[in-house]
């Protein structure tokens, strides 16, 4: 279409050359509108994205790069995986010749992106965005749910952005994140501050590999979590593999951490001496870090499932007041994130595909009798919520083992697999 109305202009008369450069002009606004479900790209009628056709369109067309976008439903990105000659979804901002990056504002509203592959080995800033610069001090990077993500990279690789010059909140990752250096659950480089997001993934990479973040420049990691296991060579952070003038609170994480150097709970890092951490926790029983950097509380899987761990830190809970009336957190009671706290919004499962090779599948879950072990377990300890220790069985190799004497409740399932790894379950007995 465009190049018909350019061939037009070249044979035109000069005479009507401004009435039809009008209309030409018309034309390509009209053309243009209709690439989104709706809105205008202003602040106040953001750009509609409901369906992959509008998200392959943005990823695109970097001359939308400067506007507002929402999301209003949920989008199936199955398909990704066969687009780009195997290498899928082009990353939003990547740099070109029209926009060096994103720098309008998006904002998910919570709306899953299913099954989003990215697969370019020889690609520096992947993610959803490649690379943001949002000068905006609101949170121009919000509401991104990734469900089942398949993203890899090089250097600089995050699920939702790899360089991430944006304030950014409530934003979700699941799935497998890969590269070199750099590599967080959220993004690879993080400026400004990231609040109420998770990640529960696997990610792997080679050196600065965090849950949340690889690294984290100045601002907060605040209200957020990573379920999240981390495989790599050095500066390994539960949330964050390194970070310079930051501030980390009211966080934690609880997954694996596997690497040779530099492994920390919560924060790694050269860096990271300028960075304060506070009423923040890891899992010091699947992790197998006892220590950190710039501060937080290494405690054991038992102590993770209390409610009163947090709240007596200042979290603000469901049901207190004392700590605040945003109601942030709850526990998890539907086994959405194996016992562990969640945010308030979250209902239904994380469906985390191959997580990790070192995972179990504990089932039927919640159980009145007998559960069942996707693979043996030997040493299997069931603890209550206190920490003590209610059932066990020392025998070898294990498929199922008989609850049925447990009282009603929720417990912490402990075993060891055929490699000897540990996994640790939340197990709701009816």
């Amino acid at each position: 279409m465009y190049i018909c109305l350019n061939l037009q202009i070249i044979i035109l008369s000069t005479t009507y050359e401004k009435t039809i450069h009008l209309l030409i002009s018309l034309l390509i606004i009209n053309f243009s509108s209709g690439q989104f479900s709706g809105g205008n790209g202003s602040t106040t009628s953001p750009y509609q994205i409901s369906t992959l056709n509008d998200l392959k369109f943005l990823s695109e067309s970097p001359q939308y790069w400067s506007k507002s976008f929402i999301q209003t439903k949920d989008i199936d990105a199955t398909e990704t995986k066969n687009w780009n000659n195997g290498f899928g979804f082009l990353p939003i901002g990547r740099p070109t010749d029209i926009a060096p990056y994103f720098f309008g504002s998006y904002d998910g509203k919570r709306h899953a992106i299913k099954n989003l592959y990215i697969n370019n080995q020889d690609l520096d800033y992947t993610g959803l965005f490649a690379y943001t610069f949002c000068s905006s001090s609101t949170f121009d990077i919000q509401g991104v749910n990734l469900v089942n993500a398949d993203i890899t990279g090089k250097a600089v690789v995050g699920g939702v952005v790899g360089l991430n010059y944006a304030y950014t909140k409530d934003c979700s990752v699941t799935g497998k994140i890969k590269g070199l250096n750099y590599v967080g659950g959220i993004a690879g480089i993080q400026y400004y501050s990231v609040s109420k997001s998770f990640s529960y993934c696997q990610i792997t990479g080679t050196n600065v590999i965090g849950g949340i973040v690889g690294i984290k420049y100045f601002g907060e990691i605040t209200n957020s979590y990573s379920s999240s296991d981390l495989y790599g060579n050095s500066q390994i952070g539960g949330l964050a593999g390194d970070a310079s003038s930051a501030v980390i609170k009211n966080s934690y994480a609880r997954g694996k951490i596997s690497g040779s150097s530099s492994l920390k709970g919560l924060l790694s890092g050269n860096l990271s001496t300028s960075t304060v951490v506070t009423n923040s926790f890891w899992n010091k029983d699947i992790s197998g870090i006892d220590t950190s950097i710039g501060g937080g509380t290494g405690l054991s899987a038992a102590e993770m499932l209390v409610k009163n761990t947090y709240t007596s830190k200042g979290w603000d809970f469901v049901d207190e007041t004392a700590n605040g009336s945003e109601n942030i957190w709850k526990m998890d009671t539907a086994n959405i994130n194996d016992g562990y706290p969640i945010f308030n919004y979250q209902t239904g499962t994380m469906s985390i595909n191959d997580r990790t090779v070192a995972n179990n599948v504990i089932y039927p879950n919640p159980a009145t009798a007998i559960i069942y072990f996707q693979k043996p377990l030997k040493n299997i300890a069931i603890y209550d919520l206190t920490g003590k220790k209610i059932l066990e069985s020392n025998n070898a190799s294990l498929s199922k083992l008989n609850i049925s004497k447990l009282s009603s409740g929720t417990y912490l399932l402990k075993g060891e697999m055929d490699n000897n790894q540990t996994t640790v379950h939340n197990l709701i007995k009816k």
